[in-house]
């Protein structure tokens, strides 16, 4: 099932803007289970009521696998009902669609034509499945019957090949029956053409078939998906006036359609209407509304129907969570989803743990937000979950510990580990990274840890900052080390052509001067001068007391 955050990848819908034709608002349609709904006696369905209805109902699966249809829906939200439009270049087709029906011009020759392709796909199938359909293929087309027909159809269905259905169901030399046009108006659905599905589902009840609740709740979902609110709703009170009684998942469908188009408002009414049904909204019905809320910024409403939802006895799944958590993280209110998120790794339903979108939602706010202590609490439990994060939140993170470090020590050690892993998982961290790493190493005692560091990115032809290379320096003359201090020195100079700070020449000056090693402390005021650097005075104006062999800086020293 599809997450409903945005993270990297966000997960906006649509704004009512981008909708082809904006829709004017209307009165939700009527439903037998739905008394309390506003009435729309004044609309005409666009679908023609049957001369007679099929005394029973009609299959309208195309025996395929079953799918959690609220998980698509959710996922339509997501994608922004991303699909094919009708009046798009249609897909390959292995048939002319233009048949005449039965007795229509070389409909037996396009339809044994159409077979044979269609093997290859059938083949996919289990071994159990494929039999009976493979079976009729090198029949006369006199031999195949509608029902024939009909198990091609759903084998395709089953398949995947929806196109090669469709194409089928227009080639068919024989009539087509009800299960024939359900089978055709899923593939349709499926293939996200909602006008040709309705083109399909008139059709079938102007020939006196009855579509099943399923068939008319598959219209009703793809046009929802594709934003198009009033024809779905034209659907569903053609729909009422067969008969045939809307389940939870049409009106889930028609709850998203409406937050996806922005009218927010009419979908928390008909919720409400919901409520007051025999009909029960599930938690679906909860999520869908309460992320479209989430989506503009009003993350407090979201809030209230989420509690409404769990003083409904239904239990949140993780992506009602995670809309909440997108929510409050659009809003910059990282620190509220981080308590979320907490809340919800301490929940015993498995059914809404935190996944990795849960984490990383909040973990991304709370490092775009400086909140290094809580981001590491979520990488822990990350972490511990089993979910890998990725390299690039990783180096953020980094470099949150590290400027940590500055005033708490103890950080250090969580810097060293998660600079370790951004090495480790083979993204390279910036020159940034680097030099705040060596600055932590430097400022918490791991000096020679430092240094590599600093090498290693003279190695890697990284920019080096001054205060990395500075900081690394100090604390080498803190420690007496003279020597390695004019190395690193020596390495910026002479290696990477920089021209160190005043800084870092006047720490190493200050050195010198106190082991009395005037001659190498003269050496380096030289350096410093002949780059252009103004260094104090103070460190060279006492006489020399156990002078010691002059280092050589690789560079002349005035006469």
């Amino acid at each position: 099932m599809a997450s409903l955050c945005v993270h990297h990848t966000s997960l906006p819908l649509s704004p009512p803007h981008q909708v082809t034709v904006p829709e004017p608002s209307r009165a939700l349609p009527p439903s037998s289970r739905l008394p309390a709904l506003p009435s729309s006696s004044n609309h005409v369905s666009a679908l023609p009521r049957p001369a007679a209805a099929a005394s029973s109902a009609f299959a309208c699966h195309c025996k395929a696998p079953v799918r959690d249809h609220d998980a698509e829906l959710l996922r339509a939200l997501r994608s922004n009902g991303n699909g094919t439009l009708h009046g798009d270049t249609a897909p390959p087709q292995v048939l002319d669609s233009r048949s005449d029906g039965p007795g229509g011009g070389d409909g037996s020759k396009r339809s044994r034509f159409c077979a044979r392709d269609c093997a290859k796909r059938i083949m996919e199938l289990p071994v159990e499945e494929r039999v009976k359909v493979l079976d009729l293929l090198p029949r006369d087309d006199a031999a195949l019957t509608v029902s024939d027909y009909n198990d091609i159809l759903s084998a395709l269905a089953r398949a995947g090949d929806h196109a090669t259905a469709v194409a089928l169901f227009r080639a068919m030399p024989v009539a087509p029956d009800a299960h024939s046009f359900a089978t055709a108006v899923q593939c349709l659905c499926r293939q996200g053409a909602p006008d040709e599905a309705k083109l399909a589902l008139d059709e079938m009840v102007a020939r006196g078939f009855r579509p099943s609740v399923a068939t008319f709740s598959a219209v009703v979902g793809c046009l929802c998906k594709r934003g198009r609110v009033t024809k779905a709703m034209e659907v569903l009170d053609a729909m009422c006036g067969l008969g045939c009684e809307p389940t939870i998942r049409t009106y889930n469908s028609l709850v998203g359609g409406l937050c996806y188009v922005g009218r927010l408002e009419e979908a928390l009414e008909l919720l409400k209407k919901l409520k007051d049904s025999p009909l029960t909204p599930d938690i679906y019905t909860f999520t869908i509304v309460l992320d479209g809320f989430c989506k503009v910024g009003r993350t407090e409403e979201a809030t209230a129907i989420f509690h409404d939802a769990i003083g409904m006895g239904l239990s949140p799944t993780t992506f009602t969570y995670n809309a909440l958590l997108n929510g409050h993280c659009k809003e910059g209110n990282p620190l509220k989803a981080f308590a979320l998120l907490m809340e919800m790794c301490g929940n015993n339903d498995a059914a809404c743990l935190p996944d990795k979108t849960s984490f990383g939602i909040v973990l991304t706010a709370l490092l775009r937000a400086g909140e290094t202590s809580a981001a590491w609490q979520t990488y822990k439990r990350m972490e511990r979950a089993g979910f890998e994060v990725d390299g690039r939140a990783l180096d953020t993170l980094a470099r949150g510990l590290c400027r940590r470090c500055a005033t708490d020590a103890s950080a250090l050690g969580d810097a060293e580990e998660v600079f370790a892993k951004v090495v480790a998982s083979g993204h390279e961290p910036v020159s940034y990274t680097y030099c705040l790493m060596a600055q932590a190493l430097a400022r918490g005692g791991e000096v020679d840890a430092a240094v590599a560091l600093l090498e290693d990115m003279v190695r890697k032809g990284y920019a080096l900052r001054k205060r990395a290379y500075t900081d690394v320096v100090r604390a080498l003359c803190d420690r007496g080390r003279a020597r390695d201090a004019l190395q690193v020195l020596v390495l910026v100079m002479i290696v990477r052509d920089f021209v160190p700070g005043r800084n870092a020449f006047e720490a190493l000056l200050g050195e010198l001067s106190r082991q009395g090693r005037w001659a190498d402390a003269m050496a380096v005021y030289a350096a410093a001068v002949k780059r252009g650097v103004v260094v104090s005075w103070k460190h060279l104006g006492r006489e020399a007391h156990s002078p010691e062999e002059p280092i050589r800086l690789g560079v002349p020293v005035p006469q």
